[in-house]
Order: structure tokens, then sequence, then C-alpha cells
């Protein structure tokens, strides 16, 4: 009988026949065969091999990487770096906002969580939303060196955080470009705009002392087509209505402090009023004064003095006045009252923000002479890039500013605008 498999061919032929393996076994080896093999080129080309690396979108394979995966490896070796820096800033902050602003209310809005999630502030109440930005200023500065320290992992490659004021009246820090913190005071928008126009090439600074005994003359003030800043006596009896005023005309204000004077010519001393600053007080005792006095004008900027002629003249006494602004973005104006003068400079040496009056305007209580003065206040602007002119409320005085007219180009600006110009150039300086 032949023994022959009757549907026989060798594609059938079983294994231990003596005709090699089975067709079945050896498709299956070949598939296995093939498929190590376009393992091993795929390892080979995602690797490396001789191949242009070209990711599908046409970037380049960064690392073995696609361009998402890099960059979200970047992002994220960035953030790592940057999280000490940021919740320094947080911390910051939260450390400066009741020193500078301490009759306001806030609250944090959108506060984002993790490293680099950028922080909303919005603000109300009696406050002076420039104090804020400059004692920020004040803790940024790398030279600052009263009530500050540095901020971990903010130098070397990182670059120092930037403070700006936005045309919507918005304080902004942003850190590497960054937004970090954003800081909202609704309803002062549009006179906090104003702060992010750059400087005139000619400015003029009006200022009126002694004011707070009688609201008539803020009404006055605020009537005028021009600016004027309100230095009000924290202890006269209209004086928180002068200030309260002030912020809804969108006028600046400043504590107008009593110090002590110099005896006059005679031996008589005048009376610079109560709450005055005396030279031999001590830092508790310029304190008990002080602080009474700054919350009587919550919205101020800073203070000036009022006569002080024996305490500005006293290095050790404004260096200890000094002291107990620093922190809290209050300026301070040098009234000048006389020539040798050591409180703008002791201002300075701690870090403040501070500035000395050009011209009294109205020493000669005549309507003419005042408008001579301010004539000659412009002048000096122009030939020094802003002046700052102090007068009083006296009717002449009043007569004078409703007449003058500056027709050679000198603008006359709000404190504020000149306070955040030399802080942001102090801080660059610094």
């Amino acid at each position: 009988m032949d023994n022959k498999k009757r549907d026989g061919g060798p594609l059938t032929a079983p294994c231990g026949e003596g005709r090699g393996p089975r067709a079945s076994s050896r498709l299956g080896l070949a598939g296995l065969v093939w498929l190590l093999c376009a393992l091993f080129f795929s390892l080979w080309w995602g690797e490396g091999g001789n191949a242009p690396h070209v990711a599908e979108q046409g970037g380049p394979v960064v690392s073995g990487l696609r361009p998402d995966a890099a960059g979200r490896q970047a992002a994220s070796a960035e953030e790592r770096e940057a999280r000490p820096a940021w919740a320094a800033l947080h911390a910051l902050v939260s450390q400066t906002l009741p020193r500078a602003l301490p009759f306001a209310h806030w609250q944090c809005e959108d506060e984002a969580s993790g490293a680099g999630g950028a922080r909303r502030y919005r603000i109300t109440g009696p406050c002076a939303p420039l104090r804020l930005a400059v004692a920020l200023l004040e803790k940024l500065r790398p030279a600052a060196s009263l009530d500050s320290a540095p901020l971990p992992g903010v130098g070397g490659n990182t670059a120092r955080p930037r403070l700006s004021w936005t045309d919507e009246g918005v304080l902004e820090m942003r850190l590497n470009g960054r937004l970090s913190h954003s800081f909202h005071f609704p309803g002062r928008e549009r006179e906090l705009a104003d702060l992010a126009r750059p400087m005139p090439a000619a400015a003029l600074i009006l200022v009126m002392d002694d004011l707070g005994r009688r609201l008539e003359d803020a009404e006055a003030l605020a009537a005028l087509p021009f600016p004027v800043a309100l230095a009000v006596w924290p202890l006269a009896p209209k004086s928180g209505a002068t200030a309260a005023l002030a912020g809804q005309m969108a006028l600046d204000c400043l504590v107008h402090l009593p110090m002590e004077p110099l005896p006059r010519a005679d031996g008589s001393r005048p009376a610079p009023g109560p709450g005055a600053l005396l030279t031999n007080m001590s830092t508790r005792a310029l304190a008990a004064v002080l602080e009474p006095a700054l919350a009587a004008a919550p919205t101020a900027l800073g203070l000036n003095n009022h006569m002080g002629s024996a305490f500005t003249g006293s290095a050790a006494a404004s260096r200890r006045l000094c002291a107990q602004l620093a922190g809290r973005g209050l300026a301070v104006l040098d009234s000048l009252t006389q020539p040798h003068s050591r409180l703008a400079e002791e201002a300075r040496a701690a870090g403040l923000v501070s500035l000395s009056r050009t011209v009294f305007l109205d020493t000669r209580r005549k309507t003419s002479a005042i408008l001579a003065a301010l004539d000659a206040a412009a002048a000096r602007a122009r030939s020094g890039g802003f002046a700052v002119a102090i007068g009083h409320p006296y009717p002449e005085t009043f007569s004078a500013l409703r007449r003058w007219q500056d027709k050679t180009g000198v603008a006359v600006i709000p404190l504020r605008r000149l306070l955040w110009h030399l802080a942001q150039r102090q801080g660059d300086a610094g």
C-alpha cells in the first residue's frame, strides 16, 4: 500500500516524519524574527542612529523628547527653581501690607496654588495706595539696610522683582517677566493711572501747609484747575475732614508735623503747637507722638515739618524719626525752615523717598509777590526738571493761585507722581 498522505503536500507534513518542521511552525518563527528586527530598528532610530531628529510638527526633538514633553520638563525645572523666590514674595507682601496700609482692608482673590501662581489683591478703605508701592520698593532694593532681609531665591540668575503701575491704575509685581501679584484699588483707578505716565520735562508740585483748621480752605484748593497737595496739622479740629476731602477729590495729603524750632533773634522761642517732636525725645517718646499723628491722616503719602528748625537741624533727632518711618512707604518732604537742615539727608540714608522745598510762595503776603514766586518756581522746574513750592492758606495766596498761569511748558502735577518717580530712581540706584 502506498504510504502517501492522501491529501498530501509538503506544507502539511507532520514533524518527526523526516521532512523538517511543520509549515505553521516555520511561519510563526519567521513572524517572530520579523518582529524582533522591527523592534531593533525602532529602538535604533529613536536613540540616535544616523537619521536626523525631527519632530512630527517640524521642530527638533530635545534630548530624545518631543517638544511638548521637553517644554513641560523645562517649565517644571524652572518652577522648582523659582519656588523659593515666589514664596518669599508672597511672605513679603503679607508683611508689608499692614505696615504700609494700616487702616485699609484687603482681600486676596484668585489665589493660585503652587509655585508661580499670581495673587490678586483687592484693597479698600482709607489708605494711600502709593505707600504700598514705595514700601515694596524699599524692601526689594538690594542695598536696603533697615527692616529688611534678602529674599530667598532672588539673586544670581534670578532677576529682581519689578513693580509698575498700569494704565488702568493697577499695581503689578513681576518676577522674571511673570506676574506674581496685582493690587487693585476699586474706585481709585483714575488717580492711580497717573502713576503709569512718565514725568514731564518740567514739573511743578504745589503744597499747601497749615491745613485742618477750616474745611473751606481745602474746598478752595480742590476747586483749582491744577492739583495741590494738602499738608494737614494732625491735631487741628478739621484734620480728619480735610484728609477725607483730599481722598474724595484725588488730591494728595501730607501730615504737617510740628517740630521744635530754634529761638528767635530776641531769644524768644516760637510755639510749634501741640504734638510737636522735640530734639531731646527718646525713641519711645518720639513714637508716642508720631503714631497718633500718622493715624489722624491715614491717606497721607508722608510728612513735612511745621517749623522744626531745631529738630531738622539735628542729625540724631532726624535719624530717630526716619528709623520710625522705615518700611511704611512714607515719604519725607523737608520744608527747609533752616539752611542746614539734615532731615532730607537722613531720610535718604534710611532708604526713604525724600525731597526738599524749592520755593516758599508767600514769605511776602502780597498777591503780586506770590505770583512772582510762582513764576520763580516754574523757572526752577524748567532748569532742574522739577520744583516744589510751599504756600500757606492766606487770602493773598488763594488769589494768586486762582490768577496764575504758566505758559512756558511747566506742568503742575500731583505730588504722588514725583514721589513714584523718585522711588523708582532710588530703587534702580540701589
